[in-house]
């Protein structure tokens, strides 16, 4: 765990071990109500993720409140397609078609991220086509809750280019809220793994030895974290925390020292990703369409 503090400005506790992200996700005061109150650049923080991760006024589902009902119904019955899909994931798909020549050395390093937005758009529209256009939307969408960088800010005020973002993501996938999360977001941790598959395939060792479900555990890469904030102050086995700590459950982080399906999708928990057995199941089928 890694605190930092510093009165009146920031307020954040950094979680990396597995163990704790566990306990943490099951704890009942940690939500995604994302309040303003607390130190400065909390507020800054939090207005963002309300801003930048919405859709018509509301949270898109990856930043939803814990709410009454987990799953909702929309994200119950996508998780059901979800994994219905993934059982018949196989080299016949044109994504993973596409994605295997990638992980074969066609191309350029940098499609793997347009190549991902189509995969994932395509579950939500059979059409969907990934363009510059869309994947620089979505690197927008990516950096917004975050940077502090600010000739970029000023920039992106200037010309709209947040909203113009969703906006085009949003009609590209129907309007679907899981979509933008999808296509907006969530791609965003396809291109490092598949980059990871590239450098595996290209070592005539691993090209032999390892199976479709062995690379696709060696490639998974989970969201770099988490955001959660306290609905009330409290300690926990993390240490203690105020209701306006962050808690960042850094995930990535945690399955790099343990590796864990269940973390990188925080299975079993209120939150768990509803594309928890479509993403190893795409993974292994691009490297065993690679293999041929």
């Amino acid at each position: 765990m890694n605190r930092l503090r510093i009165p009146a400005l920031i307020d954040l506790m950094r979680v990396s071990d597995p163990e704790l992200i566990a306990h943490l996700a099951e704890d009942r005061r940690l939500d995604r109500q994302y309040v303003s109150r607390g130190p400065l650049l909390n507020r800054i923080l939090t207005g963002r993720i309300r801003r930048v991760l919405s859709l018509n006024g509301k949270p898109l589902p990856s930043v939803a409140p814990r709410g009454t009902e987990r799953p909702t119904p929309a994200q119950g019955a996508l998780e059901a397609r979800l994994t219905q899909l993934a059982a018949g994931l196989d080299a016949s798909d044109p994504s993973v078609q596409a994605l295997a020549r990638y992980v074969r050395g066609e191309g350029s390093p940098d499609a793997a991220g347009p190549l991902a937005q189509e995969a994932v758009g395509r579950l939500f529209a059979p059409d969907y086509k990934s363009d510059a256009q869309s994947w620089a939307a979505a690197q927008v969408i990516d950096q917004a809750p975050r940077t502090f960088n600010p000739f970029l800010l000023l920039w992106w005020g200037l010309t709209g280019a947040v909203a113009k973002a969703k906006r085009l993501l949003s009609e590209k996938v129907g309007h679907d809220p899981s979509g933008v999360h999808g296509i907006g977001v969530a791609v965003h941790n396809f291109p490092p793994a598949f980059s990871r598959m590239r450098a595996l395939y290209a070592d005539p060792s691993a090209r032999s030895r390892l199976t479709p479900e062995a690379a696709a555990a060696q490639c998974l890469v989970a969201p770099q974290q988490v955001v959660r904030q306290p609905t009330t102050a409290g300690d926990s086995l993390a240490g203690d925390f105020g209701d306006s700590t962050l808690i960042l459950l850094q995930l990535d982080a945690a399955i790099g020292r343990a590796p864990s399906p269940e973390i990188a999708f925080m299975t079993g928990t209120w939150a768990q990703c509803p594309a928890h057995a479509w993403i190893p199941a795409l993974l292994a089928a691009v490297w065993r369409a690679a293999q041929g």
